[in-house]
């Protein structure tokens, strides 16, 4: 079974075997095709397919930053995506550059300290708080910050002194930008204890793409501090494919984590029905509808963030966590093939969007395929 399903996006996958029977009762196996988040990182995951924008600036007394961003067709996750968007998923902020090194295999001593954007956007009195005893260093040993007070101090040699003190005699330099000084002629490694420093103690860390800090969009997304997995042990199987053509389902296991994921569709109500791995007949997951969210848009968002996109998203499940919402998208019932899609979100601490921000092409799948749907609950129950 494994055979009918396609990878499009060239994914690192893994075959999860599934205990099973066969129309005789005999004790068997399903092969299931999943995403192997050991080996796939943000930068790997296929591109995205439309172009699109975020318009936030109404957002931004809520949310504490401007939100705002667009994408481009054809960009990786990691280009448009922040790390506030999938904090409350993997939490990368709990990691520092060091760690990400070691993961990756980064030599830091030949990262430009320019592709830290995040540090480069620090005042010299958030840096010398956020990274450990970097205050109690001499401005000397730390050559970037050496090279900017040179220009800041109007002749002044203060080479000798600790960063604290000439911080705390000038508040005046304490606002200026570490970013005001060429920091491509330095390294991640020229400043003391910066490897270790985790990104949360950095001010406006939320705001920073993945791809603006060293390395993290090489981490699988398995090694983040919460790792992506799938969640429960439950496969179906394709048995029908059906066209926009379908009206009015309501046996469906699809929605939203606002709506629920049972939603029914009324019209133009595209979608794949599911049947149990064995195809024994009549049971209780007999004939269940994944509707496509290509034509169905659902409710999604809490918080601040609700009304972004008018508060709607493509209809789908949640099957690895709320990184991103898997979407059954196109149905062809002339070839029994359906492709599905991913759609992220974008979140804050004060709420998240609706998944919005796709589509991402994710597997193609053919009637007979067994697809993961996440685990069952109360008397088989989907969710």
């Amino acid at each position: 079974m494994v055979g009918q399903t396609v990878n499009d996006g060239n994914l690192p996958t893994r075959i999860w075997s599934v205990k099973s029977a066969d129309t005789q009762g005999n004790p068997t196996a399903t092969n299931v095709l999943l995403p192997d988040w050991k080996q796939i990182t943000f930068s790997q995951m296929p591109p995205i397919s439309k172009s699109g924008s975020i318009n936030a600036l109404s957002y931004t007394q809520d949310v504490g930053y401007d939100l705002s961003r667009t994408w481009q067709a054809g960009q990786t996750p990691d280009q448009y995506m922040k790390l506030g968007d999938v904090s409350q998923a993997l939490q990368p902020e709990l990691l520092s550059v060091g760690a990400i090194a070691q993961t990756t295999g980064l030599n830091l001593n030949q990262v430009a300290l320019s592709t830290f954007t995040l540090v480069s956007q620090q005042t010299l009195n958030q840096l010398a708080k956020a990274v450990p005893l970097l205050g109690q260093f001499n401005v000397r040993d730390v050559p970037p910050i050496a090279a900017l007070l040179a220009n800041k101090t109007g002749g002044i040699d203060v080479s000798e002194l600790p960063i604290t003190q000439v911080l705390t005699q000038n508040p005046q330099l304490g606002l200026v930008l570490l970013g005001e000084t060429d920091l491509s002629r330095y390294s991640v490694s020229s400043i003391p204890n910066l490897d270790s420093t985790p990104l949360q103690q950095f001010t406006g860390w939320q705001n920073t793409f993945i791809k603006d800090v060293p390395g993290l969009n090489a981490v699988p997304l398995a090694a983040m501090p919460n790792p992506m997995t799938e969640l429960g042990s439950s496969a179906m199987r394709i048995d029908m494919v059906y066209g926009k053509a379908e009206a009015k389902r309501t046996n469906t296991i699809s929605g939203s984590d606002v709506q629920g994921f049972s939603v029914p569709c009324q019209e133009n109500c595209a979608y794949i029905e599911l049947n149990d791995l064995e195809n024994q007949g009549q049971g209780r997951l007999e004939g269940k509808q994944w509707i496509s969210g290509k034509y169905q848009e659902v409710e999604g968002g809490w918080g601040c963030l609700k009304g972004v996109n008018g508060g709607k998203e493509p209809t789908g499940r949640l099957p690895f966590g709320s990184s991103f919402k898997v979407v059954v998208w196109d149905t062809d019932e002339t070839t029994d093939s359906v492709t599905t899609a991913l759609f992220f979100r974008s979140c804050s601490l004060c709420g998240c969007t609706p998944y919005f921000i796709g589509p991402v092409p994710f597997f193609t799948y053919r009637v007979n395929s067994p697809i993961f749907i996440r685990h069952l609950h109360n008397r088989n129950v989907l969710w």
